[in-house]
């Protein structure tokens, strides 16, 4: 296996030619299931049955499964469509199907859209929001990084936390504990203090000037994830381009600096463009070479370049 390299064809046959336990990552998004024809031979999403189309599709996370290292993750952003007016429930039914072939899911992310694409329909809602699935190789010991994933409490929770000594008042400020955990009100008092404290903030701070000091408390990031669709027209047009935004923070988190990074459905390049731009290697796959043409055009460019 080369890294830094496109390759073109069936990605489970080109996966079988990759090395057990040398890639660090996975992020990808497959094709839709019964949506769009690609005219490719073989390409997953024209099957005659979404459950054949699951099935196919967890034939590539094994052999993903097999190159991934044990420390690895694996994210797959898929979304829904619908068969004669009835959801296909693609999601759902990889989720089961993933973890029945021995993969651990850790997280289900929502991705919810602020500008979905119109849709002119009448008799239902407008679907605005894909699944994001974070599964691991093993439940201990796999690589994360958990600073990309934190962001700073809004500026009416902190001034809650700090305003006051009396923390008892107010219940609902969430502090983390153990995993699954919140800390009582009464340790709550003595953890704000302590922060308080050790940060030299006072009562009358600055909000603004608290985030760049880098000493606003921060939580991790909640599972839905608010990210438009996309920045703008991609260059070269490809038909689902998934932003940038969206794979940054899954490519800090759990993939180590250097590590490798492998999206099996490359399409236009968008993963390796934001695995290059934060010093860690790719490999892609896609079975049209048109598709692998254009991400190695898009590999040199730049995140401020990468959409028009």
């Amino acid at each position: 296996m080369k890294t830094n390299e496109i390759y073109v064809g069936n990605n489970v046959d080109v996966l079988k030619t990759f090395e057990d336990e040398s890639v660090d990552m996975c992020i990808t998004s497959p094709p839709y299931y019964n949506l769009r024809d690609y005219k490719n031979s073989g390409q997953l999403g024209a099957e005659a049955s979404v459950d054949l189309f699951v099935s196919n599709l967890c034939e590539v996370f094994d052999e993903v499964h097999r190159v991934l290292k044990p420390t690895g993750s694996c994210w797959v952003n898929i979304g829904d469509t619908y068969d004669k007016k009835k959801l296909s429930q693609v999601p759902s039914r990889f989720e089961i199907a993933m973890s029945d072939r021995g993969w651990f899911l850790r997280n289900e992310i929502i991705w919810n859209k602020p500008n979905p694409q119109p849709m002119s329909v009448k008799d239902k809602f407008w679907p605005n929001h894909e699944k994001i699935f974070w599964f691991v190789k093993k439940l201990k010991g796999y690589y994360f990084d958990r600073v990309p994933t934190l962001k700073p409490w809004a500026e009416v929770t902190v001034r809650r936390m700090f305003s006051t000594n009396d923390l008892s008042k107010h219940k609902d400020t969430g502090v983390e504990g153990k995993e699954g955990y919140s800390l009582s009100s009464e340790n709550q008092d003595k953890h704000y203090k302590r922060m308080r404290e050790s940060l030299g903030i006072t009562k009358d701070f600055n909000y603004q000037q608290l985030i760049d000091s880098g000493k606003c408390p921060s939580r991790p990031m909640f599972t839905v994830w608010d990210i438009s669709a996309s920045g703008g027209k991609v260059k070269g047009a490809h038909f689902a381009v998934y932003p940038p935004e969206l794979i940054k923070v899954p490519i800090l988190a759990t993939c180590p600096p250097e590590g490798i990074v492998l999206d099996p459905f490359v399409g236009s390049g968008t993963t390796c463009v934001v695995a290059k731009n934060f010093n860690r290697k790719y490999v892609g796959i896609d079975i049209s070479e048109d598709y692998a043409q254009l991400a190695r055009d898009r590999i040199s460019t730049s995140l401020d370049d990468f959409f028009v």
